[in-house]
């Protein structure tokens, strides 16, 4: 027990070559016990994260006894950390399986918001009477009567502004599929 003392003395002073010669390797093996497998070779960087944790808080342990304590329940508490990530990540797999609605569901969410961002970048190239014809109608939800009332102009105004907002979309945004379904986003 006078040795572990020595090396803690040691360590608290920053001479840690002791600690790495006589201790480090039988922590080293605690660790690579607890992760077995596929997962051992990351033994060593939890051992190294516990040993800079105990190093940061050197000043507080009154024993060798309480500074290894430190170190191996930071361990264990990784260990445990990780493989509850790790569980929760084949649950997760196990419960999506081969089904491809949730490849699909973010295919469909990125192709959305890829959409609306072409959509909005081509909004706000319009003059700003067309952009305030699509606020109106799009954003707020208005009937043409309410947006001539808003804007007050005649309703064909409003009429002849919302095809020529839908012709310069479909000049800028292009005549492929996409503009449909930008047009079904908007509608």
């Amino acid at each position: 027990m006078i040795w572990s003392e020595r090396i803690f003395e040691n360590f608290c002073r920053g001479k840690i070559d002791d600690f790495y010669t006589y201790l480090y390797p039988d922590i080293l093996v605690y660790a690579t016990s607890l992760l077995q497998g596929e997962q051992a070779f990351r033994a060593e960087d939890y051992v190294q994260e516990a040993v800079e944790a105990s190093y940061r808080r050197r000043n507080e342990f009154v024993s060798a006894g309480q500074w290894k304590a430190f170190m191996i329940t930071c361990i264990r508490n990784k260990v445990i950390s990780v493989k509850r990530h790790r569980d929760a990540y084949d649950n997760y797999v196990a419960s999506v399986g081969n089904d491809l609605t949730v490849s699909e569901d973010i295919l469909h969410d990125y192709i959305e918001v890829e959409t609306r961002t072409r959509l909005y970048n081509a909004i706000a190239m319009l003059p700003e009477e067309l952009r305030q014809v699509f606020n109106l109608s799009f954003e707020e939800g208005l009937r043409n009567p309410e947006i001539a009332r808003r804007l007050g102009v005649a309703e064909i105004t409003v009429k002849k502004r919302k095809s020529r907002l839908i012709e310069n979309l479909r000049r800028v945004m292009g005549h492929d599929a996409d503009f449909w379904i930008i047009i079904a986003l908007i509608g």
